[in-house]
């Protein structure tokens, strides 16, 4: 993709599309490392510019709805405009899930404001990424800065069929309603190198952003591990339901 440069004086308004359990929160701590891209998380979830620790307690769900409310994020145009204003930085981007895009207003702005880049994260293993949704409720964090021990999970081949194709589905959506705006197509497989991020895929984010070329990272470590079998319990019955479907080549 050719460099987009903002115009002069102008600033870069920019989000990270994305979906659960795609790297996207080690993307957006690497874009935090660049000291001309300001990267805040889940806004549309009334999380603040700045990033804090996660609760996982028993109380996630009240407090998390609490935040919301109290936030105005259920006014999303406005909020995201409000966003948009703040900050210094010559990038501004937040994290935007499918999810969050799907409620009322949310998509309003990006309707008006079609210069809005859009780096759109997906992880090609879609397999994976349904294991690893499910392996989130196994573990109190789902980030982490320090080793952690594995965990395990009895996946049903049935549902995660339907989620692969879901999700599939929900990306095509996606790249619709964006289809106006510039795009940066990224893959999760593409992001990871230790704890920096690929050194050509911070070359395209740069030049997309129109900022200067640096190596970007994060102090996040991987939770789970590469391989499939290390975290199914019923690998082989997974294996045998999905090599007759089209997603028979994530097994490897």
């Amino acid at each position: 993709m050719a460099d987009i440069q903002p115009e002069k004086g102008a600033r870069v308004r920019a989000i990270i599309l994305t979906t659960q359990r795609t790297g996207s929160t080690f993307l957006t701590d690497c874009l935090r490392s660049h000291p001309d891209i300001e990267c805040a998380g889940e806004i549309l979830n009334g999380d603040p510019d700045e990033p804090q620790p996660s609760y996982r307690g028993p109380f996630k769900d009240v407090l998390k709805a609490y935040r919301y409310a109290r936030s105005g994020a259920w006014l999303a145009d406005r909020w995201i405009r409000n966003f948009y204003a703040r900050g210094s930085a010559q990038v501004r981007c937040f994290k935007a899930m499918y999810n969050q895009l799907s409620r009322p207003l949310a998509m309003r702005y990006f309707r008006e404001n079609p210069e809005v880049r859009v780096i759109h994260l997906r992880r090609e293993n879609l397999l994976k990424v349904h294991v690893s949704t499910l392996l989130m409720s196994k573990r109190r964090n789902v980030q982490t800065r320090s080793p952690t021990d594995p965990v395990w999970i009895r996946v049903d081949p049935g549902q995660a069929i339907a989620s692969m194709r879901a999700a599939r589905s929900e990306h095509a959506k996606f790249e619709r309603a964006f289809a106006r705006h510039p795009r940066l197509q990224l893959a999760y497989e593409e992001l990871i190198d230790g704890q920096n991020l690929q050194a050509e895929s911070a070359r395209a984010i740069c030049a997309f952003l129109g900022v200067h070329d640096r190596p970007m990272r994060s102090d996040l470590l991987k939770l789970n591990p590469e391989s499939l079998r290390e975290m199914v319990t019923n690998y082989d019955e997974l294996a045998e339901a999905l090599s007759r479907t089209e997603f028979a080549n994530l097994l490897a």
